[in-house]
């Protein structure tokens, strides 16, 4: 395969000095999901393995949790609070930093705060980041610089994702917008694994004739537009009847709204931005369609969300989303990023990506916390970020500066804030512009749980001492105390409360094709937008 190099297989034996210790832990690194041996030495982490685990069951891990947790010694992690003054980050006491940031929050105008979270955070961070925007600022500017711009439309796409073991269930794979094999390597390894051993061919849908996962595939397809491509299949089936009436009558909801919105489309018009002819759109509809156990692999971090919407609706179209061997299988870009829709972090979510208008949920929230009236708004969008800007941001786990595609821009738009807080692993680009900055903890330093790409909750057990003095929860938890919030004994504890906001009952309500008739590819970030991620690929 042609990302075999990318990959290493489990070692038989520990070479290290005897006193070296080791333990499992959950990669942080992308949202596969894989169980790790980190083995250390005088509290630094000084080789990674792969070693057998609920996803990567045979022991195969990538190169890049290799790579970034081995080189947390080389780079200078800060273990401090930094205050600027005189124009310099100089180091300050944790109860001075405290105070600077519990004024900043519970001062001012609520519509003037951000926060943002990072898709690497565990949910337990995330949910404090959100409980802190919602409760403590009483904002409900609540985002992550990961979908800034994007839309909302990628909420609850992964919801029957297939899992990786049923693949060897399906009959054909399709791969399409994503590069699984430098991405998401181990999830390339079980797909193409699996076409080798079974049979199981892949075929790639790709705008870049340069991808080297063309090499590996047994077909591929060339297009020029991801959104124009799949809305010209879903035309075609619905111009010609040939949708799974039964499954969409006793699943789906507004067939008839998408269909007139469908055929009100030109079709000539999609197939030229699609860059493929009638024949081809019409050859994969056929065998897509009348393959009962097929399967879409795609990526968030390679389409937008109509894109993802559009293959959604597909799926439904086909009858195919929900079934054993067959559906869709969406790879998230972080370890976490599942984590931000099921946490509420964004302005429409609230916990268990519930609608946070939703009268029943804000009660369970408001009763819980204890808290006056929730707020209310758009949360954090890009329109105001460019337009006005927001006097005071606060940004847990992301680097928006060093992982923008256009620096200089991101950079403008963050200096139209009177006042920037980072809580970061290093001093980031976008450290290097705050007002303050505190440090962060590693997940193996603290504990709590990631929820991978295919919905799995992983735990993750602090397993060594943190160098801070206060870990990345502890942070939140002492604003939120000052803000006349309880406090948690464990990380644990955060979790239940987490457990305690859900839904107590499952919805019968249907599903729904998205309606949206343009693209809305938006990409302004790589590596999610994390500086941990952008060290692994780098």
């Amino acid at each position: 395969m042609s990302f075999e190099h990318l990959l290493t297989k489990p070692k038989a034996v520990n070479t290290l000095h005897p006193s070296t210790g080791s333990f499992n832990t959950i990669c942080n690194i992308c949202s596969v999901g894989c169980t790790l041996k980190l083995l250390k030495e005088n509290e630094e982490v000084v080789r990674c393995e792969g070693v057998e685990g609920l996803i990567n069951s045979d022991g195969t891990i990538c190169e890049y949790p290799q790579k970034s947790y081995t080189s947390f010694s080389s780079v200078d992690r800060i273990t401090q609070p930094l205050l600027r003054k005189n124009n310099r980050l100089e180091p300050v006491s944790w109860e001075e930093a405290f105070d600077v940031l519990y004024d900043k929050i519970i001062s001012g105008d609520p519509e003037e705060k951000a926060f943002f979270a990072g898709a690497r955070l565990t949910n337990e961070e995330q949910y404090l980041v959100m409980k802190m925007c919602r409760a403590g600022a009483y904002s409900n500017n609540i985002g992550s610089f990961h979908y800034l711009g994007r839309g909302t439309s990628y909420t609850r796409l992964s919801r029957a994702n297939i899992p990786f073991a049923e693949l060897i269930e399906s009959k054909k794979i399709y791969v399409i917008g994503s590069r699984i094999h430098k991405d998401t390597p181990v999830a390339g390894y079980f797909i193409f694994k699996d076409q080798d051993e079974y049979n199981i061919p892949v075929e790639v849908i790709t705008t870049d004739l340069n991808s080297d996962i063309i090499e590996t595939a047994v077909s591929f397809i060339h297009i020029k537009s991801y959104f124009h491509f799949i809305k010209a299949v879903n035309y075609l089936i619905v111009k010609n009847e040939l949708e799974d009436h039964d499954y969409i009558k006793n699943l789906v909801e507004n067939f008839d709204e998408y269909k007139n919105s469908l055929l009100a489309l030109d079709f000539s018009q999609l197939q030229s931005e699609a860059g493929v002819s009638h024949d081809l759109i019409e050859k994969f509809t056929f065998e897509y369609r009348n393959e009962a156990h097929a399967v879409i692999v795609f990526a968030e971090n390679e389409l937008s969300g109509h894109t993802c919407g559009e293959i959604f609706n597909l799926a439904l179209l086909t009858g195919k989303h929900g079934r054993t061997g067959a559906g869709l299988l969406l790879v998230k870009e972080n370890n976490n990023t599942h984590g931000l829709h099921d946490i509420g972090i964004m302005g429409n979510l609230g916990p268990g990506a519930t609608a946070w208008d939703d009268p029943f949920l804000r009660s369970t929230i408001q009763f819980n916390w204890r808290s006056k009236d929730l707020p209310t708004g758009k949360g954090c969008t890009l329109t105001k970020l460019r337009n006005t800007g927001y006097g005071s941001m606060f940004i847990f786990g992301e680097d928006p500066i060093g992982c923008a595609l256009d620096k200089e821009e991101m950079m403008t738009l963050l200096s139209k804030s009177d006042f920037m807080m980072v809580q970061d692993y290093f001093l980031t680009p976008t450290a290097k512009m705050a007002n303050l900055v505190l440090p962060s903890s590693l997940p193996f330093e603290t504990g709590g749980t990631f929820t991978n790409s295919q919905r799995v909750i992983q735990k993750v057990d602090r397993k060594m001492q943190s160098p801070l003095q206060f870990d990345s929860w502890k942070q939140m938890e002492e604003i939120l105390s000052r803000c006349g919030y309880g406090r948690f004994e464990t990380i644990d504890d955060v979790t239940f409360e987490i457990a305690s906001l859900l839904p107590k009952f499952c919805t019968s309500s249907k599903l729904l094709f998205r309606m949206n008739n343009e693209d809305n590819y938006n990409p302004m970030f790589k590596y999610g937008c994390d500086a941990l991620h952008s060290m692994a690929r780098n």
